[in-house]
C-alpha cells in the first residue's frame, strides 16, 4: 500500500491527477494489487505512459480547453478504473484466471483509448467522424478519428498486451485485439450516445449559446461501458 499511495502522490504533484482523482486511483490500485502484482505492473505501465502522452502539446491542448492537461479527475479515474477493479475483485472472489485476463484487457482498452486521444489530438489534425467519415470535426470531439490516432490506439493496446503476456496474464494477441476493439466501441458509443452539442453544422463537446444538446452518456460512462463489455468478452472467448 505505501508504494501505491506514493505513486498517487507523485502523480498529484506532477499534475497528472487531481486530488480526488488521486484518491480514486489509490482505491483502484489497491484492488488491482490485491488481485495480482503482475496486473498492478500492467496498470502502472498504462498510467505512466498515458500521463506522459497527456502532456504532448500541453499548452495548445489547454488553449483548446482539453481538460486532461490539468490532471485526471475523480470521474475520469472511476470511468477507466472501474472495469479493471471489478474484474480484479471478481478474480479475488473466484480465483478464475480468465478474470485476470479480463482485467488486463480492460487496461488495454484504457491504453488504446487514451493513446488514441492524446496522440491523435496532438498530431492527427482534423479528425473525421466515425459514423460519417466524410465529415470533419474539431480535435477532441468524441467519435472523431485520425490515422495517427488509430495507429497510437493500436500501439497502446499492443504494448499493454505484450507486457501482460510476459507477466502471465493471458494471450497477447487476444488482449491486443480486444483492447483495440474496445477503443472502436468507445468511439462508436462516443459518437452515437455521448452528450454533445450541435451548433449549426458543427459538433461541440461544450455547450454554447444556440446549440442543441444531443446524447445521454458522459465520456466516463462510455469508458466504463466499453471496458466492462470487452473485459466480459475476454472471459467468454477461448
Amino acid at each position: 500500500m505505501p508504494s501505491i499511495v506514493a505513486l498517487a502522490l507523485l502523480a498529484l504533484k506532477r499534475g497528472y491527477l487531481t486530488p480526488r482523482g488521486a484518491a480514486s486511483a489509490v482505491a483502484v490500485g489497491l484492488a488491482v494489487a490485491a488481485a495480482s502484482l503482475s496486473l498492478f505492473a500492467v496498470l502502472t505501465y498504462f498510467f505512466i505512459s498515458s500521463s506522459l502522452l497527456t502532456k504532448l502539446r500541453a499548452e495548445w491542448k489547454r488553449e483548446m480547453g482539453l481538460k486532461d492537461v490539468s490532471g485526471r479527475s475523480l470521474r475520469q479515474v472511476v470511468g477507466v478504473g472501474t472495469p479493471i477493479a471489478v474484474f480484479s475483485l471478481a478474480y479475488l472472489a473466484s480465483g478464475d484466471p480468465r478474470l485476470l485476463t479480463a482485467a488486463a484487457t480492460a487496461v488495454a482498452v484504457a491504453a488504446a483509448d487514451t493513446w488514441a486521444s492524446e496522440v491523435g489530438v496532438a498530431y492527427g489534425g482534423a479528425p473525421r467522424y466515425i459514423l460519417a467519415p466524410w465529415r470533419r470535426v474539431d480535435p477532441g470531439t468524441s467519435g472523431g478519428v485520425t490515422p495517427i490516432g488509430a495507429a497510437a490506439s493500436a500501439a497502446g493496446a499492443l504494448t499493454t498486451a505484450l507486457l501482460a503476456h510476459a507477466l502471465g496474464l493471458g494471450d497477447a494477441w487476444k488482449i491486443a485485439l480486444l483492447g483495440y476493439l474496445g477503443e472502436v466501441i468507445d468511439s462508436v458509443l462516443g459518437a452515437s450516445l455521448q452528450v454533445k452539442y450541435l451548433c449549426g453544422s458543427q459538433l461541440s463537446e461544450t455547450p454554447r449559446p444556440g446549440c442543441v444538446k444531443r446524447g445521454l452518456l458522459s465520456n466516463e460512462t462510455v469508458n466504463l461501458v466499453s471496458g466492462l463489455a470487452v473485459g466480459t468478452l475476454a472471459v467468454l472467448t477461448p
